[in-house]
């Protein structure tokens, strides 16, 4: 029997589903990049969301995730250079 605890899958129960739907998403900011980037939570759903280029909440993928953390690498190399 393994007694390592593991990161578990958040449970998505029928109701925060339905709440969102309804209301809309509860975003929380879970993380912030120095050059303004910003990923986000919903607080019902558990879902992941980040601002595309527009300025529009977009789900967040391992694509759009990597994208956040070369954009961050670029600015802050800028930075570091002036």
């Amino acid at each position: 029997m393994n007694t390592t605890k593991t990161k578990s899958e958040p449970t998505y129960s029928p109701f925060s589903n339905l709440q969102c739907k309804v209301f809309g998403h509860k975003y929380r900011i879970t993380k912030r990049y120095e050059s303004n980037i910003k990923e986000f939570e919903c607080a019902n759903c558990k879902k992941q969301f980040t601002l595309d280029g527009y300025g529009h909440y977009t789900p967040l993928t391992p694509k759009l995730r990597r994208i956040n953390e070369v954009y961050e690498n670029f600015y802050t190399r800028r930075l570091a250079t002036r």
